[in-house]
């Protein structure tokens, strides 16, 4: 394992130092990635909006509105930690129901509102029950030379936060963003960015001790983003820009406030084929405040490339290095660095199936007097997709995530079975 870890790293390096000397990064950097690799098929927010559009087939006047519904992650949740600290093997489920509107503000503005609540079950753990959700306004318009997209609101979901506490948690985020690009000639744009955002990890009176642990990552983090975009053909984009950020810490016996400015870059390729994108940043971030925060001089950044050029079936080979805040007081932050592949198989028009697997290591910065750690990972899974009819899709989800650890204890595992049904656009 040690070995295979090794080479992942190492094609990872290889591939961040491509995307560094090339092009611009994505959104927040200092988060948890779930396993499974990007989407082969990725919509641009444009595109998005326009199906989105089209599958709200009722109006209320100049709105229109599409209603939703789903049950999801019916799911049996195990996560075992090789340490007295035990977390109850349990089911959960996800209902919701709510709806998405829009009103057209002229032919190349759009208004929308989200209105998604969702309640969390859990059969064992009833203290973790939960009403979570996504409440959003946003604001979409595509002009001739320029292009605004702002959003603001709440987002609150059940997800895994961090890689040291496998156990899935409502987690809310509160903010906005702001995205401006500006066409400057035929092929060459200038753009901006903008977001601000609150993360607060809702474990109040859990029983689980290791859960309670994660509000020391909860903070208030600011990103401003400004470059230039070159496209010299359709299938061909160039980014280069500048990132500042900063992270305020709310709360912890440890404060790892900090803020940096750092080169973006980004390359992108896309044909009927072949599908090739790396994002990267350089940072170099600094305590503020006076906190502990360890100093990091580093790249982080991701790089995928995707074949799409066997019928039905396609594949994806990606690999990310990602900078998150360690959870233990003895740690600054962690870098989490991965290797996989996915494979996607369509059967027929109403079924589809995708397998992925991946492996890499997480290395920890320690605090002055305290031992180093690292981590072999390694994750596996699939889902199944039926689209039982237009609007109504049946999906079924396994994985499984192996952490092992150079300390005497702390390997640790997760294991989420579960299955999920959307339905969008009521008949």
């Amino acid at each position: 394992m040690r070995l295979k870890s090794r080479a992942s790293k190492t094609l990872i390096l290889c591939l961040t130092a491509l995307c560094c000397k090339a092009g611009s990064a994505g959104a927040q950097f200092v988060q948890y990635t779930p396993p499974g690799g990007p989407e082969e098929e990725a919509e641009t927010r444009q595109e998005r909006l326009a199906r989105e559009l089209k599958e709200a087939r009722y109006r209320l006047g100049p709105v229109r509105v599409a209603p939703w519904a789903t049950l999801r992650d019916i799911a049996y949740v195990r996560s075992v930690v090789n340490t007295a600290q035990k977390t109850p093997d349990d089911f959960t489920a996800t209902a919701g129901a709510g709806f998405r509107a829009y009103l057209r503000n002229g032919p190349k503005a759009t208004w929308s509102l989200q209105v998604l609540p969702e309640y969390v079950w859990w059969q064992t753990q009833t203290e973790r029950r939960q009403l979570n959700g996504r409440y959003l306004l946003g604001f979409y318009g595509y002009f001739n030379h320029l292009t605004v997209e702002a959003r603001a609101g709440r987002q609150q979901q059940l997800l895994v936060v961090s890689p040291e506490v496998p156990v899935p948690v409502s987690s809310r985020s509160d903010g906005g963003e702001l995205l401006t690009e500006l066409k400057l000639t035929g092929t060459l744009s200038a753009f901006g960015s903008f977001a601000f955002n609150r993360q607060n990890n809702v474990v109040e009176g859990t029983s689980d001790p290791r859960t309670g642990d994660l509000r020391r990552l909860d903070r208030d983090e600011r990103v401003a983003r400004t470059g230039l975009r070159w496209r010299p053909s359709p299938v061909w984009t160039f980014g280069l820009g500048a990132e500042r950020s900063e992270a305020d810490f709310l709360r912890g016996e440890i404060d790892r406030s900090n803020s940096g400015t750092s080169p973006v870059a980004e390359v992108r390729y896309l044909s009927h084929r072949i599908g090739f994108q790396v994002e990267a940043a350089d940072r170099s971030l600094r305590a503020s405040r006076g906190s502990e925060f360890v100093p990091f001089d580093g790249v982080t950044g991701n790089a995928a490339i995707s074949l799409r050029s066997l019928g039905r079936v396609g594949a994806i080979l990606y690999a990310s290095r990602n900078l998150e805040y360690s959870v233990s007081p003895s740690y600054a932050y962690l870098l989490d660095d991965r290797l996989g592949a996915a494979v996607t198989v369509g059967l027929g028009l109403r079924f589809q199936t995708r397998v992925f697997a991946e492996v890499g290591t997480i290395d920890y910065t320690p605090f002055a007097g305290t031992q180093g750690r690292n981590e072999d990972l390694s994750s596996y899974g699939g889902s199944l997709n039926f689209n039982l009819r237009p609007g109504l899709i049946l999906g079924i989800q396994g994985m499984r995530s192996r952490f092992g650890t150079n300390l005497a204890a702390g390997d640790r595992s997760y294991t989420s079975v579960g299955a999920t049904l959307n339905l969008t656009g009521l008949p």
